[in-house]
Order: C-alpha cells, then sequence, then structure tokens
C-alpha cells in the first residue's frame, strides 16, 4: 500500500498536540524489526521538538518562509535537449506534472513542503508513483523524519534496490507505512557528512537562541495579561493594615473571585522582580533575530532595519541569493538524477530554471566573459557553471576561444581557396 493512498486527509501528526516528549532515541528509532534500515543517530532534538518550535516561534517561521518564499519564485521547467518530437512531447507531459501534482496539490505546494522539511529536519523526500512502472502519475512529499534508508555501512550503495527506502508512519512513528523502492524516491540531505547517512537539521544549533524567543514572548505576555512578579513595600505600616493587603492581594489572584481591583490608602512602592521589562525582551527579540540568522537572510526581508555587520544591502542580497540558488541547483540535480534519469530513463529532456537567466549577477557575468575571452573555460562551461544556463548547441560553444577563432579562419579560407591563393601569389609582371 502507497503512503499517502493509506494517509492522505489525516491531519493529525504526533508531536504537534503538545503529547508528553519522548527520548530522542525512542522517538527517532528504527520501526521495523529488520536491521537493514539506518537511524538516525545524531539527532539531538526529536521531530516533535522542531514541529513544536515551528507552530510556536514566531523567528523560526520567520527564518523558514523567507528561505522556501525566494526559492519557489525560481520556477523549475522541463526542456527537450534534443531536436525530436519524442523530446518535445516528454517535455510537455513533465511539465503537465509540474502544474499538477497530484489529486491535491500544484508542484509549488509540494516544494514548499519539502523545502520546509529540509530546513527543519535537515531531510526531505518526493515519493514518486506508481512504483512499479517507469512512469509518473503523481508525486508528493514525504515527511522528511519518516524517511529510513536501507544502505551498507560507506552510505552511498542500497542493500536492496528494491526495498531502498522505508516510510513511517507520521501517526504513529512505530509503525511502517510503505517501502518503496531507489527509484520511486527523491531523498534531499542537509549538511551531509561522509560518516553520516542522514544530515543534520539546522535547528539544532540555534535551539537555545529559539527557546529564549519563546520565553521572551511569555514574558511579554506576562507582563501585559496577569500581575506581575514582585513585592510591595509599605514603610512602617501596621500589622492589621499588612494583614488586610495582604487578605486583598490573595482574594484578588484566586481563581473564583468577583474582587477584580484593590487599593490601599497607604503609600508604598511596588519592586518589580520581572526578569526583563517589555522594551528589554523586545530589544532581546531584535537581537536574536541577527544571532540565530543562520541563513544569512538581509535584515530588510526579516523586517528589520539594522544593517548586518559591515554589509550593505546589496552585500547582504547578493549572499542571501547564492544561498537560494544553491538549494535551487541542487533540487535540479536531484530531480534530473533520479526523476528524469533513473525512474523515466529520459536522455532528451532536463529540468532546467529559466528564471537564472533574469536573475543574472553583473559580476558573475563579467567574470564569466573574462574566463572566456581569456582561454580558460568554454563557452558552455561559463553557461552552466557560472551562469546557471543551459548549454548552447554550437560546436565552437564547446571550444575555446582561441581554438574557435582559428577554427573559423580555417573554415573561411575552405570556403574561399582562390581569395587565399590570389593573395599569396605575386604579380605577373613579378613586381
Amino acid at each position: 500500500m502507497k503512503f499517502f493512498d493509506r494517509f492522505i486527509g489525516k491531519n493529525k501528526v504526533k508531536g504537534v498536540t503538545g503529547d508528553k516528549e519522548t527520548p530522542v532515541k525512542e522517538n527517532l528509532g528504527s520501526a521495523s524489526s529488520e536491521e537493514d534500515y539506518v537511524s538516525p543517530q545524531y539527532d539531538r532534538i526529536s521531530y516533535s521538538t522542531i514541529q513544536q518550535l515551528y507552530d510556536n516561534s514566531n523567528l523560526l517561521k520567520k527564518y523558514i518562509k523567507v528561505i522556501t518564499d525566494e526559492c519557489i519564485r525560481y520556477q523549475l521547467i522541463a526542456v527537450p535537449t534534443k531536436k525530436s518530437s519524442r523530446a518535445k512531447k516528454r517535455a510537455q507531459e513533465l511539465n503537465q506534472l509540474f502544474v499538477k501534482s497530484n489529486k491535491l496539490e500544484t508542484f509549488s505546494e509540494v516544494r514548499e513542503k519539502y523545502l520546509k522539511d529540509l530546513y527543519l529536519y535537515g531531510r526531505a523526500g518526493i515519493e514518486i508513483q506508481p512504483d512499479a512502472k517507469p512512469e509518473v502519475d503523481a508525486i508528493y512529499a514525504v515527511p522528511g523524519y519518516c524517511i529510513r534508508l536501507n544502505v551498507d555501512d560507506t552510505g552511498s550503495n542500497f542493500k536492496n534496490e528494491k526495498e531502498a527506502y522505508q516510510i513511517l508512519d507520521p501517526n504513529d512513528i512505530g509503525t511502517v507505512a510503505s517501502v518503496l523502492p531507489y527509484d520511486s524516491m527523491i531523498y534531499f540531505v542537509l549538511d551531509k557528512m561522509s560518516d553520516r547517512v542522514y544530515g543534520s537539521s539546522p535547528i539544532q544549533s540555534i535551539y537555545q537562541e529559539l527557546m529564549a524567543d519563546l520565553q521572551s514572548t511569555k514574558n511579554l505576555a506576562a507582563g501585559t495579561n496577569s500581575i506581575k512578579a514582585g513585592v510591595l513595600c509599605l514603610p512602617k505600616a501596621p500589622r492589621r493594615l499588612l494583614q488586610d493587603v495582604v487578605s486583598r492581594l490573595t482574594i484578588l489572584v484566586k481563581k473564583n473571585a468577583r474582587t477584580k481591583i484593590t487599593a490601599v490608602n497607604n503609600e508604598g512602592t511596588f519592586l518589580d522582580l520581572s526578569n526583563l521589562s517589555p522594551k528589554d525582551n523586545i530589544e532581546l527579540q531584535k537581537w536574536l533575530v541577527h544571532k540565530a540568522n543562520i541563513y544569512n537572510i538581509p535584515s530588510f526581508m526579516l523586517d528589520m532595519s539594522q544593517d548586518s555587520g559591515g554589509l550593505n544591502a546589496r552585500e547582504q542580497k547578493d549572499d542571501f541569493r547564492a544561498l537560494i540558488e544553491g538549494i535551487v541547483k541542487y533540487e535540479i540535480n536531484k530531480l534530473n538524477a533520479i526523476l528524469i534519469r533513473t525512474k523515466l530513463g529520459y536522455d532528451d529532456v532536463e529540468i532546467v530554471c529559466p528564471d537564472f537567466s533574469s536573475n543574472l549577477s553583473y559580476q558573475r557575468t563579467r567574470i564569466a566573459v573574462r574566463l572566456v575571452n581569456g582561454n580558460i573555460v568554454t563557452p558552455n562551461e561559463a553557461r552552466q557553471t557560472y551562469l546557471g544556463l543551459p548549454p548552447i548547441d554550437s560546436p565552437s560553444a564547446d571550444m575555446l576561444a582561441s581554438d574557435a577563432e582559428a577554427q573559423r579562419a580555417k573554415d573561411a579560407a575552405a570556403a574561399n581557396p582562390q581569395a587565399d591563393t590570389s593573395s599569396s601569389s605575386p604579380d605577373q609582371d613579378g613586381e
């Protein structure tokens, strides 16, 4: 039974409803009795904790939203790489899949899901259906924390290609929902290392900052909607007055008390024992936005007016665009490798991002031109490596500039041999 045939439409996800937290080892352990599937070993934060942080932390949600929104702005399309009617038809079919990926979602919605998973859990996946044929009817985003791999000690080879991926039930992490072959899952991983099968969640490095942000939000709410923690000082007050004050305050804070206001006809001072004032909490939150910004998101995109260190707005934007384009290129490489080459077996179609051509940096373009003119790279190498553009179908585009110039001169001479002979022969008069 397919994963989404069984669980589509169910909204409840374990860990979101505020159930008691289970240890990471139990929460993320392998659900299969087989020992082939590798369990995450380096996750210090459970998936339910990450879900709760995302649901409650405006700071984290802001980070993830900016990244996913910027990535989705880069549209992905299929283009034919050969001039044939078959290649053109295949590209059209794939573009239809990108318009409507399944019965409920567009490809943009699927992308939003797996990109969020990638930056929350460090891993994400796309399930390709059907899994028994070299064709694609629908694609779905699979919860990243539910993916388990059946790989050897190197982490690079599947032990059984027909049972390469194990998908756990998000409603019951101890139950296997489905098992997929190697060509029916596009597996994305973030911050992967040579000795680890799974990626590392970025949340682990900013966990304390996110918890501080949540606590500051609670402090602001407590300072606004409830009685502050503090001490009321009444100088030289008689015992009867003190007893009266304590009695009235006790009645005031009782759950079912009718008294909403209490007053004492005596001068006194209130010492606020709250950790931070509302102003200090707001300043703390502003500081946390920058402290936890491991994604290098420009300040103006986070609704913050402050500059980021010594970088101006353009430098911040360029750095962030490099991050986003790196993610999009990673998506393109995985889609071409698994969906196009492995699953469908196409060699005449590829996934590209046409928006790269309209977002080219002047600096990168100038460097590419210099490399081509300096006989360091070919035009097609410059287009693909530095500009993110597809290669052009021209023999000279795969040649260095000097070789292409020599070839053009040779072709011109071959096309007009008389002109070459007349220019090199002496005059009839011998002068």
